[in-house]
C-alpha cells in the first residue's frame, strides 16, 4: 500500500526499494482479470466442443440387466434396444393422472412404478413444441422411474418390482385428489398405497400395511429413484452440479456421476433429509418422514469405464422397522418431488412441509449471499414489469446505485489521472534513466494531486462477484430459461443467436459457433471502446497494448455467455461511461473520444511538468533542451503541426 507523506516525511530511498510500485499493484489485478477471461474463453470454446462430444457417446443405445445391490433387490428390465416411448407406455396396464403442470402414469403391472411424467409448461426447445419429460419408461431413452414398497427379514412376503396392483374404488389422481393401490399377499396381509398429489410437482405417497394373519408382522418401508445412464445433455461443470443429490442430517451431498461409479455405493443414517437425481432445471427427490432413523444411499451397478453409457444409477432410503399386531393396521407417510425446480416453490414446501434445506436443489454457488439476492430481485421485477430482460435492466440500474460511492470515488480518480496524465508522460520522459527518481517525482505529484492511482482498480474488484453471481443465477435458475427480452432475443439464458459476420441474417450463411457474436456483444464492444477512451491511458507499453485489444477479447469471450448477462454488462457499462463524464466535465478535465491531444494541451503539460520539477527541486532541476540529456528508452514523439485557423 502506497504512504502518501510529506516532502519531509518522506522515506529515505533506500526503503522505498521494498516498496510495491502502483503500477506493479496494477499488474496484478489485470493479471487476475486476465486469468479469468482466459479461464472462461479456455471452458466456452475448448471443454464445450469436448462436452459436445461426451453428450453424444451418452446417448443409450441398448437396455442390458443389471442387479442393484441396494435394499430393494430390484433391477433394470433387459432390452435389446432403445424403443420408442408411446409404444412402451402403451403396452402396460396404467393409472393416468393430469395437472395443469405435469401429466403421466403409473405402470400397475410393474410393481405400481412412476415412470411416466412431462412437463406442460416446459418444451425442450424454444422451436420445439416437445414436453419435457422427467421421467421415463423401462426400455426407452433416459429410463428413469420412482419406485415404492416394503422389505421383511422374517419372510413375510411382499409386493415386488413384477407386482400386479389393482385400484381400490374410483379415486381420481388428479390435483387434490388421490387413488389407491391394493396389493394381497395371500396370506392374510394386504398392502396399500395411497398417492395423492397437489396442484403442482408434489406426491404424497402413504404406505399402508393391514394385518389380517394371526402374527405380527414387522416390514421396512422403502423409496428408490433409478436412472438407466447419463442425460445425453448432461455437461460436467463447476458451474451446476448435475446428478445424484440429497440434503441428509446437516449436510448437503452432491454426488457426480463419475464419482458414484468409483465408489459404487455410499451410505447414510439421519433423522431427516431427502436424497434424490437433479438434472439443471428438473429435480426428483424423495422425502422420507423426518424424524426418524432412516437409511439414505446412492447405489451404482455396471462398469467403472461406463463408455456405453449402460450403468444404473440409483438413489434410495430405507426407513426404519414397522411392526403390525394381528387385526392392526399401520401407516407410513412420505413425499415424493417431480418437477422443474422453481426457486419460489422448492422454497415454500420446505416451510409448509418441513423439508429441510429443500431449496439447495438449485446450485446457488459459493457466492449464495449475492446470488440468491439477484434471484428474488430478477424474479419480483419480472412480476411487476413482466418482461425479464427490463427487469435485468432495472436490476442493474439498482446495483449501480448500491456501488455508486465506490465507483464514484474510482471514477474521480480515474478523471484526475486522465487530467494529469499528460505531466506524468512528461516526467517519465525526464527521468525514465532512473526508475527510483521516477517514482519519487509520481508519488509527490500524485500527493500533491491528491490521486490514488489504486483507487481506479475499486470498480474492477467490486464488478468481479457481482459478474459471478448474475452469471450462476442466469445459467442455473429455471425462471430465466426460454424468458424472451425484445427483437431477436427470445432466451435470456441462451447466447445472442445473430452474428457479425452474416450481418445479423442478412447474408443467408449460418457462421460456425465460433463466430457467433450477436448484436449484444457488438454493442457492449462499443461501449467498452468508449469507456477505454475516457480512462486514463496506461504509462506501461504492456498495459497500453492490453487496454487496446481488451474491449475486443472480452466481447468475443462474452458472446458465448447468456443474452441476458450481456445485456447486464453493457447497460452497467452505458451508465459508468455517463457517469465518467459527468464527472470528468466537473472537473474540467478534456474528454477526447474521436480524437488526439491537442498541441497546446501537450505544450500546457510540459509547462506544467517543469514547473512541479522546479517547485520541487528549484530550478536548475529542470532539464532544459540545450542540457546533455540521457540516452531515452523510447524515442521521442514527433511534434504536430499547428492547424490552421
Amino acid at each position: 500500500m502506497l504512504n502518501f507523506l510529506s516532502p519531509d516525511k518522506q522515506p529515505s530511498p533506500v526503503g522505498k526499494k521494498d516498496e510495491m510500485h502502483p503500477e506493479d499493484i496494477r499488474n496484478m489485478f489485470i493479471f487476475f482479470v486476465l486469468a479469468a477471461l482466459v479461464y472462461f474463453s479456455y471452458d466456452a470454446f475448448v471443454l464445450d466442443p469436448q462436452r459436445e462430444a461426451i453428450k453424444a457417446q451418452n446417448e443409450i443405445n441398448q437396455e442390458i440387466k443389471l442387479a442393484v445391490e441396494s435394499n430393494n433387490g430390484g433391477s433394470a428390465e433387459a432390452e435389446a434396444v432403445a424403443r420408442p416411448r408411446a409404444e412402451i407406455l402403451s403396452e402396460a396396464r396404467r393409472v393416468e393422472f393430469a395437472t395443469n403442470e405435469i401429466r403421466g402414469s403409473i405402470d400397475l403391472s410393474a410393481g405400481g412404478r412412476l415412470d411416466d411424467l412431462s412437463l406442460n409448461r416446459y418444451f425442450k426447445t424454444l422451436a420445439d413444441k416437445e414436453n419435457v419429460t422427467v421421467l421415463n419408461p423401462k426400455g426407452g431413452d433416459l429410463a428413469r422411474g420412482v419406485e415404492y414398497g416394503w422389505l421383511s427379514t422374517s419372510g413375510v412376503r411382499v409386493p415386488g418390482k413384477n407386482a400386479q396392483w389393482r385400484i381400490s374404488g374410483n379415486g381420481d389422481l388428479r390435483a387434490g385428489g388421490e387413488v389407491t393401490l391394493v396389493w394381497d399377499n395371500g396370506a392374510g396381509v394386504t398392502f396399500e398405497r395411497v398417492i395423492a398429489l397437489d396442484e403442482h410437482f408434489m406426491f404424497t405417497i402413504t404406505q399402508r400395511v393391514i394385518n389380517n394373519s394371526e402374527q405380527s408382522v414387522t416390514v421396512y418401508p422403502y423409496g428408490l429413484i433409478s436412472q438407466k445412464g447419463i442425460p445425453s445433455d448432461y455437461a460436467a461443470t463447476w458451474i451446476s452440479h448435475e446428478g445424484p443429490i440429497g440434503f441428509i442430517g446437516d449436510e448437503l451431498y452432491n454426488e457426480d456421476y463419475d464419482d458414484l461409479r468409483d465408489e459404487k455405493k455410499e451410505t447414510f443414517n439421519a433423522d431427516k433429509g431427502w436424497i434424490g437425481i437433479t438434472d439443471k432445471y428438473w429435480l426428483t427427490a424423495l422425502i422420507p418422514p423426518q424424524g426418524e432413523d432412516v437409511k439414505y444411499a446412492f447405489n451404482y451397478a455396471g462398469a467403472t469405464q461406463d463408455k456405453d453409457n449402460e450403468g444404473l444409477y440409483q438413489a434410495d432410503y430405507l426407513g426404519q422397522a414397522v411392526t403390525v399386531a394381528p387385526g392392526a393396521a399401520q401407516d407410513v407417510q412420505s413425499h415424493l418431488f417431480v418437477g422443474a425446480k422453481e426457486v419460489i416453490l422448492l422454497k415454500e414446501y420446505q416451510d409448509t412441509l418441513g423439508i429441510p434445506q429443500f431449496d439447495l436443489a438449485v446450485d446457488f454457488g459459493w457466492f449464495w449471499f449475492m446470488t440468491i439476492p439477484f434471484f428474488y430481485a430478477l424474479h419480483y421485477l419480472n412480476l411487476a414489469v413482466g418482461n425479464m430482460g427490463i427487469a435485468i435492466i432495472i436490476l442493474t440500474i439498482m446495483i449501480r446505485g448500491a456501488v455508486f460511492p465506490l465507483t464514484n470515488t474510482s471514477y474521480r480518480s480515474f478523471a484526475k489521472m486522465k487530467k494529469i496524465a499528460p505531466i506524468v508522460q512528461v516526467l517519465r520522459e525526464k527521468y525514465g534513466h532512473d526508475k527510483q527518481k521516477m517514482q519519487e517525482e509520481l508519488i509527490e505529484m500524485y500527493q500533491r494531486e491528491g490521486v490514488n492511482p489504486m483507487s481506479g482498480c475499486l470498480p474492477i474488484i467490486v464488478q468481479i462477484p457481482i459478474f459471478f453471481a448474475l452469471y450462476k443465477s442466469f445459467f442455473v435458475t429455471i425462471e430465466l430459461r426460454h424468458e424472451p427480452f425484445f427483437g431477436w432475443i427470445q432466451d435470456l439464458s441462451a447466447p445472442d443467436p445473430t452474428s457479425i459476420f452474416n450481418l445479423f441474417g442478412i447474408i443467408p450463411w449460418d457462421p460456425p459457433s465460433i463466430l457467433m457474436i450477436g448484436a449484444w456483444p457488438c454493442a457492449m464492444l462499443l461501449i467498452m471502446i468508449v469507456q477505454k477512451k475516457l480512462n486514463p491511458p496506461p504509462q506501461d507499453p504492456l498495459q497500453r497494448d492490453m487496454a487496446n485489444y481488451m474491449p475486443f477479447l472480452f466481447a468475443f469471450i462474452m458472446s458465448g455467455f447468456a443474452a441476458g448477462l450481456v445485456v447486464y454488462w453493457t447497460f452497467s457499462a452505458l451508465i459508468g461511461v455517463l457517469q465518467q463524464m459527468i464527472i470528468m466535465r466537473s472537473l474540467g478535465v478534456p474528454i477526447h473520444l474521436f480524437g488526439e491531444t491537442s498541441e497546446e494541451e501537450e505544450e500546457a503539460a510540459e509547462e506544467a511538468a517543469d514547473q512541479f520539477v522546479a517547485e520541487h527541486e528549484g530550478k536548475d532541476a529542470v532539464i532544459s533542451d540545450e542540457d546533455e540529456a540521457p540516452k531515452e528508452i523510447s524515442p521521442p514523439k514527433p511534434k504536430k503541426k499547428k492547424k490552421k485557423k
